[in-house]
């Protein structure tokens, strides 16, 4: 009985709750409201870091008559799911239409695009986008210089399967990196094995004021922690230290230069920047070392140059000092090496004859110049007064070809080759109005990257040229030409 009273009493109440809702239909105003229907979106894109981007919505909306166009508030958010949460948000426009330069890291990333009705406090989201965005900074040259008396990083980009390479200004702000160089432009140099663990390959670029910072290699990301400073035993350099410049003889070796000072690094060997490697284990100051290294390889012995006592001294890797040279009895073809009463005018070991270091030297007493030139394992291989070279007194820049051997100098606007077997130079090249900035050779990359003649130079815009070198003083043959870059101090080339 009971039960049958429960039932019936539900059925009441069903029936009340029914009736209530049917009787209330009319009390209730139902308004349209704003609503968008957007076209001018694709569901992927695939763009280049670094590049120009433009997506133009049309909002389509149904209740505007568009008398207010301050109306909506814009969002457009990249997420890269990857990130941790607190980074991986990243606005990139808070306009109607999404267009500029897009400075994110390359990723695969969900794009969304909000939309805020002012006037109703409504929100709308279009359905998520899929932004691939590809390294515009796969592989190609890397110039430092200067614009306006102001360091920039440029970069020739190579993109496999794209046969023109592309003119990247500013990378570091095309590529949406935190650094911000400070000061005058200084090196840039890259290598593989820069740190102990799993960091494989360095980018390495410095400026007077904001010091010598490693780059991401794929990104070009950059924090604090990434500076040089951070990649000494102790705390060796100030948090700003700015290198002269780096010698990378081998993948995972190198060389820092700073102020006379030479520091030292090996992955292989455990070693880390500390104190000053320019010290002979017999003596006990350290010597001011010439700007100039013969770096060798691992098969041989770095050279290092003693600006005071003007005398060659060879390097320990192990032992992180120097000691003397090999004696060698001075003679119109063989120079003393431990007192050369010579300047040394520029010295570096180039790909040439197994490895051979080439250097300049001028005698104090005469005047004169001589070329020498020594193997790995420091035994002397040509020494000879340099003859027939115009204007050598005045040479600023200096190069070694692998191929030949020829050393390049500059002069003003004028580059010359000089032969060491005919003991005589030849003009290649008179830029004009142009001022020579660079002349080097890449120790990195295939063959036919080493082996052409880097030029830079400066009227309007920097312009980077790279030249074939033939054989028996033939003429050089211009290869590439890029211009519009900054006024370049170094050069790097980054590999893959």
């Amino acid at each position: 009985m009971f039960k049958n009273i429960k039932i019936q009493t539900a059925v009441l109440m069903l029936l009340l709750l029914v009736y209530g809702c049917v009787s209330d239909e009319g009390n209730y105003n139902y308004e349209k409201i704003n609503e968008f229907n957007v076209t001018g979106i694709q569901k992927e894109y695939t763009v280049y870091t670094g590049d120009y981007f433009k997506i133009t919505p049309e909002l389509n909306p149904t209740l505007d008559d568009g008398s207010d166009p301050d109306r909506y508030e814009y969002k457009w958010v990249a997420l890269n799911p990857a990130k941790l949460a607190y980074e991986a948000r990243t606005t990139i426009a808070t306009t109607k239409n999404l267009d500029g330069i897009l400075k994110l890291p390359p990723a695969k990333y969900e794009l969304y695009y909000f939309i805020k009705d002012k006037v109703t406090g409504v929100n709308w989201q279009q359905p998520i986008i899929t932004l691939n965005v590809v390294s515009s900074i796969y592989e190609g040259w890397l110039v430092v210089g200067d614009v306006d008396g102001k360091a920039r990083l440029d970069m020739v980009s190579i993109i496999p399967g794209i046969p023109q390479p592309r003119i990247i200004n500013d990378v570091l702000d095309a590529a949406g990196s935190a650094l911000k160089l400070k000061g005058k432009a200084v090196d840039v140099e890259s290598f593989s094995g820069p740190l102990p663990g799993s960091v494989i390959y360095g980018i390495y670029v410095t400026a007077s004021e904001s010091g010598t910072a490693r780059l991401e290699p794929d990104s070009f990301e950059w924090n604090q922690t990434m500076n040089i400073a951070y990649e000494t035993v102790g705390g060796s350099f100030p948090t700003n230290f700015a290198v002269d410049f780096m010698k990378c003889p081998i993948g995972s070796e190198n060389f820092l230069y700073k102020d006379g000072n030479i520091y030292y690094y090996n992955r292989a060997l455990q070693i880390r920047y500390g104190l000053p490697q320019n010290k002979v284990d017999i003596e006990t100051k350290t010597f001011y070392a010439a700007p100039f290294i013969a770096e060798s390889s691992s098969a041989g012995t770095p050279v290092f140059f003693d600006v005071e006592k003007h005398r060659f001294l060879r390097y320990s890797t192990s032992k992180g000092n120097c000691s003397a040279m090999p004696p060698v009895t001075a003679s119109p073809t063989a120079l003393d090496w431990n007192n050369t009463n010579c300047e040394l005018v520029y010295m570096t070991t180039s790909n040439f004859n197994f490895n051979e270091s080439f250097a300049v030297l001028k005698n104090i007493s005469t005047g004169k110049f001589y070329l020498l030139r020594f193997s790995a394992s420091s035994v002397q291989t040509y020494y000879k007064e340099m003859l027939n070279a115009p204007d050598l007194d005045k040479a600023t820049k200096f190069a070694v070809s692998p191929d030949a051997g020829y050393l390049f100098y500059t002069v003003g606007n004028k580059v010359y080759e000089y032969d060491s077997g005919t003991q005589s130079a030849k003009l290649m090249l008179d830029k004009g109005n142009e001022e020579i900035t660079y002349l080097g050779f890449s120790k990195r990359g295939k063959k036919e990257i080493i082996s052409k003649l880097i030029v830079g130079s400066y009227s309007i815009t920097g312009k980077l040229e790279l030249y074939t070198v033939p054989p028996v003083n033939g003429d050089l043959i211009l290869e590439s030409s890029y211009s519009g870059l900054c006024k370049i101090v170094d050069v790097t080339y980054r590999v893959r």
